[in-house]
């Protein structure tokens, strides 16, 4: 039986390329994809017995232990608010861009609405609601964003469960909070929206209503926190390829802190820039404009967190004020929007947090997405024009490579009588084989590079493609079939049809509830590609089973991940069936050796010296041969 340790040798480039494409994304998934986040259970409804009675009728509890301890500390501080309709302590201002809902409980923002104006959608809710089983939660009892934390061990988040007087400007784009303590302080946070952007300038003043001097802070402890939290009402949380995470600038440099991360304790940073919380599609940032201010950021358990921008220590003599001003970002990870609130926001982006090269290669290609996009507006038609300029890029060498497979397609009958000869001296057969492939300018490896080179650019067009906030909600017009439309979102999987039966079905109910059809025609794609692209010239059963399995592996590898991903992955594989039809390789080239390229002419100067050099060898032998 002839030895088959050649054939494996000249298919051993499409084996190492299964296992390349498959260990980096088994990586890419164990490591780099976000876990899926628990699902938060709603609390089960409090047993009562008794009849219900109306709000204003029940009897006020008793202060808990904390209120208890604010109120010796601070007894002219009002006390917590009483529970209202939301709607009567609920404060609007509204722009082209945010439509912010905020309650006088704490004079903190209830409701974010981001204005998308985008692919049809309408806007987006981003602060987190409280989940409650059909029961009034009063505002005082709620985390909201924008809230005041100071560091007086008494006072607290106090102020937070107290009702502010407010004020509204007369074109709605600003309010003002105020909560007046008797002979102690005066309080009041100021939110205003320009005409358009999505941005929230914020101040916050404190006056010293008594008639001694008061410290706020110390050495190392900041007079207060202006704080973010619970989070961000990301429905995409978990699903996309970019994980939460809290960032701030600091000396002109950025560090991230994964929410999964984050301690309970406050991790901080003194003398940022600005501090933000960036999820797939959303980022809300603040940027103080005062000096030496602190950034924090700790986690609150179940994926939530707290992070914001402290105000350094101050003293304040009777009747004096203390200003601080802040900028608050609340809107998409858009790069133009986010350079409109200031210059250095658009770092807070990143495809890649440990591959800078990776990032600034996802970042080009998204901007030509962007850049084709702006000649024809569907992203659709976007990804595919940008597939095609990544293949032409490539096609130089992918060429190349087409006609050295085609060389050794063109081998096979000489291989098989190299084999019949040569069988029992398996030494002697790969000498005489790879005499061939240099006679004949033959590579078996030569496709391995091309594929190589072109796994940077799957890999950043996946995570691209994946989280980029422009394809959120973007859908391929050019399929739409009167009310009937196919991916309608390029971010999300193309889902075609519903198949609610497969619900109920255990381990795969989930993942095929919808019948998503481009990762199916990719699969055929690489199987047809497969058939038509030059092969080893002689392959055994393992190879070609391995061959066949391929594409239903990467079906089943992409069936759950974005339209965009999956349509570039069918428009590159129908491509490379294209180039390799342009490839054409006659008998007589496939015989013939490769050509050599010319030897240099030598200059002048270097002719001569040759020729010195010649003749002083000729001359040395000369003497040699004369008698003694």
């Amino acid at each position: 039986m002839l030895d088959d340790h050649t054939d494996k040798s000249a298919a051993r480039q499409q084996i190492i390329a299964i296992v390349l494409m498959t260990v980096l994304v088994f990586f890419w998934f164990q490591f780099f994809m976000p876990l899926t986040p628990p699902v938060e259970e709603a609390p089960p409804p409090a047993e009562t017995e008794e009849p219900e009675v109306a709000e204003r009728d029940r009897p006020e509890p008793p202060l808990d232990p904390v209120e208890e301890v604010v109120s010796e500390a601070w007894p002219e501080l009002p006390p917590v608010a009483d529970p209202r309709d939301p709607e009567e302590d609920a404060v609007v201002i509204e722009n082209e861009d945010l439509r912010l809902v905020f309650t006088r409980i704490g004079g903190r923002l209830r409701e974010a609405h981001l204005k998308l104006r985008h692919h049809g959608e309408s806007e987006v809710q981003l602060v987190p609601q409280p989940i409650a089983d059909n029961e009034f939660v009063p505002d005082s009892e709620v985390v909201f964003p924008l809230g005041l934390t100071f560091t007086d061990e008494d006072l607290g988040d106090a102020l937070d469960r107290r009702r502010f007087d407010a004020s509204l400007s007369d074109d709605g784009r600003a309010v003002v909070f105020s909560l007046e303590i008797p002979e102690t302080a005066l309080v009041e946070k100021r939110f205003a929206l320009e005409e358009t952007q999505p941005v929230v300038h914020t101040s916050v003043s404190y006056r010293n209503l008594s008639d001694q001097e008061v410290r706020l802070g110390r050495d190392f402890t900041p007079a207060y926190k202006l704080t973010w939290a619970p989070d961000i009402a990301a429905p995409e949380d978990g699903q996309m390829g970019v994980r939460k995470s809290v960032i701030w600038r600091q000396d002109g440099q950025n560090t991230s802190n994964r929410a999964d991360r984050l301690n309970r304790q406050p991790t901080q940073a003194t003398d940022i820039d600005w501090v933000a919380l960036r999820t797939a599609y959303f980022v809300v940032g603040m940027k103080p404009t005062f000096d030496a201010p602190t950034a924090f950021a700790q986690s609150l358990g179940n994926e939530k967190l707290r992070f914001g921008v402290a105000a350094p220590r101050m003293t304040l003599a009777p009747n004096e004020a203390d200003t601080r001003e802040f900028q608050v970002y609340i809107g998409p990870s858009h790069r133009g929007m986010m350079a409109a609130a200031w210059e250095t926001l658009p770092t807070v982006q990143r495809f890649f947090e440990s591959f800078d090269l990776m990032d600034r290669f996802a970042k080009l290609l998204l901007g030509l997405l962007n850049w084709f996009y702006g000649i024809i507006p569907n992203y659709g038609v976007a990804i595919i024009l940008l597939t095609i300029l990544v293949r032409g890029g490539m096609f130089p060498l992918t060429f190349k490579s087409m006609k050295s497979m085609k060389r050794m397609q063109s081998l096979a009958p000489e291989m098989q009588a190299l084999k019949e000869k040569y069988g029992e001296d398996q030494q002697e057969l790969n000498k005489k084989m790879m005499e061939l492939y240099r006679e004949r300018g033959a590579n078996p490896f030569g496709s391995c590079l091309p594929l190589l080179l072109q796994m940077p650019i799957f890999i950043a067009l996946y995570r691209m493609l994946w989280s980029a906030y422009e394809l959120r909600g973007a859908p391929f017009t050019l399929l739409r079939f009167g009310d009937y439309h196919w991916i309608s979102d390029l971010s999300q999987p193309d889902r075609l049809i519903h198949l609610p039966f497969m619900a109920d079905v255990p381990l795969l109910g989930q993942m095929f509830e919808y019948l998503n059809i481009l990762p199916l025609l990719g699969a055929l794609a690489i199987l047809a590609s497969q058939k038509l692209m030059p092969t080893s010239p002689v392959q055994n059963d393992q190879q070609k089973l391995i061959m066949n399995i391929m594409p239903i592996f990467m079906a089943f590898l992409f069936y759950r991940m974005a339209a965009g991903l999956n349509l570039y992955i069918l428009v590159s594989t129908v491509l490379g069936i294209l180039q390799n039809k342009l490839v054409h390789l006659s008998p007589e080239e496939a015989a013939a050796p490769p050509k050599k390229s010319p030897k240099k002419k030598r200059n002048f100067y270097a002719a001569a010296q040759e020729k010195k050099r010649r003749m002083a060898k000729e001359s040395k032998s000369a003497k040699k041969r004369l008698p003694g």
